[in-house]
């Protein structure tokens, strides 16, 4: 089986300044071609350090794939050190070139001369178009046997085949764009043995622990495997199984699935690429339903996620953040008496907010979120974390109440009280859609 490294280049990752989503797509689409990820490595912008690592992965990976350092500045320099690394001379691509003015062009500007350099290939390359920008990258198969021998690298028992090095931008879209349209089909037809094939069955109402003390004897298993993974209000099983064929391993996958599903039930919300927001957007749209939402501590959060999802206005028109009482008064009417007598954040205000805020909107269904996010305005009887949530129909009013700890940063009180909002969301609409299949 083939060996991959990914070599993430940026002193920007590793100052913590932008986190590196790259390398963990990069692993995850690997190991669906069957292709094993044995390292990952960060390296700043230092030339003589960049070289070191490109050396070190093609000494014992088949596939060394980058990213980041494709840039016009003086610190992108991974290009350049491609070509020191593995013996090779820099040329202008002319055909290139004239693409990256086409590209300035059709937005109206002229191309700084600095872009020149993005048309710079080591000799022997191909270019590995960019859909999405001006940093193309490139797919370069190399004689491993003449790189040892020209002491470029060190076998370390593999010294025959080929060494490809596949360079991509560290700006995350365009990466994905170019695996997609390119990469992944160009690795498929030269993916020999075994083949990794995997689903991750997306959990919520259920921590880590019990979801893996709830599926100990699965967590046993060897193939396919069965691993819990933890998330923000959430929690994952991946299930992988290893075979000689796509078809094979998918077979010794789906009756793991198939049974983790069962006994899961409304505990597993999607699987792979799923999230609430599409899985509660599928549902409301499968049942031609319409919701209107009411926030105050999460101050639009919730409607984000919703109108994340392509085709939301199906099913959302109107949407209100009320942070104030008196925004709660004329905007969703909630009683004076209320907010006097119970406080914002109480069972009657989110009661009130969900129903206000769905015969405003004219909508089937009104959620509403009301609590206090934090680090101030708490109390002994209130404290941080106290998050209310009502929602309401034609069928009546429900709410719950959470209690997210004080502990807890103020952004992720509100990332976990719109996980909960959508949730209970997402149950209610799985509830009326088994009532509508009993009639």
């Amino acid at each position: 089986m083939q060996s991959a490294e990914i070599i993430a280049i940026g002193t920007e990752i590793l100052l913590g300044q932008i986190t590196d989503t790259n390398s963990r797509f990069l692993s995850e689409e690997l190991a669906r071609l069957g292709i094993n990820c044995f390292f990952h490595t960060t390296v700043g912008d230092n030339p003589e350090r960049i070289i070191a690592c490109l050396k070190r992965a093609a000494s014992r990976s088949d596939i060394v794939i980058t990213s980041g350092g494709l840039g016009p500045t003086a610190d992108d320099l991974t290009m350049e050190c491609i070509a020191d690394a593995f013996g090779s001379e820099l040329k202008m691509d002319e055909a290139l070139l004239a693409e990256l003015k086409e590209f300035f062009a059709g937005r109206g500007y002229n191309m700084p001369s600095s872009n020149n350099k993005q048309a710079m290939r080591p000799v022997g390359a191909s270019i590995l178009p960019n859909p999405r920008g001006t940093a193309p990258g490139i797919i370069w198969e190399l004689d491993r046997a003449k790189l040892i021998a020209d002491g470029l690298i060190s076998g370390q028992g593999q010294e025959s085949g080929t060494s490809t090095i596949i360079t991509f931008p560290g700006v995350p879209h365009e990466l994905r764009a170019m695996w997609k349209e390119t990469v992944a089909g160009f690795l498929s037809e030269r993916v020999v043995g075994e083949t990794i094939y995997s689903v991750e069955l997306k959990h919520i109402g259920i921590g880590e622990s019990s979801l893996a003390e709830k599926y100990a004897s699965l967590l046993e298993g060897k193939n396919p495997t069965v691993a819990p993974y933890a998330g923000r209000g959430e929690c994952r099983l991946r299930v992988t199984a290893k075979a000689s064929s796509l078809a094979e391993a998918e077979s010794l996958v789906k009756p793991v699935v198939d049974e983790i599903l069962s006994e899961s039930g409304s505990l597993c919300y999607g699987r792979d690429d799923d999230t609430l927001e599409s899985v509660v957007g599928e549902l409301l749209r499968h049942s031609k339903l319409t919701v209107a939402l009411a926030e105050s501590c999460t101050g639009g959060l919730v409607s984000t996620r919703l109108t994340d999802v392509p085709g939301s206005s199906e099913y959302i028109g109107l949407n209100l953040v009320t942070y104030s009482n008196e925004a709660k008064m004329n905007e969703l009417q909630v009683p004076a008496s209320v907010l006097e007598g119970e406080g914002a954040v109480s069972e009657a205000c989110a009661r009130a907010m969900a129903r206000g805020v769905r015969r405003k909107a004219g909508a089937d269904i009104g959620l509403a979120v009301t609590g206090i996010a934090g680090p101030g305005g708490g109390s002994e009887d209130k404290p941080v974390g106290l998050v209310y949530l009502g929602i309401d129909s034609s069928q009546g009013t429900d709410t719950k109440e959470l209690r997210l700890g004080n502990k807890s940063s103020r952004s992720e009180i509100r990332y976990r009280t719109a996980n909960e909002s959508l949730n209970l969301l997402r149950l209610y609409l799985l509830e009326r859609q088994d009532k509508t299949f009993e009639n």
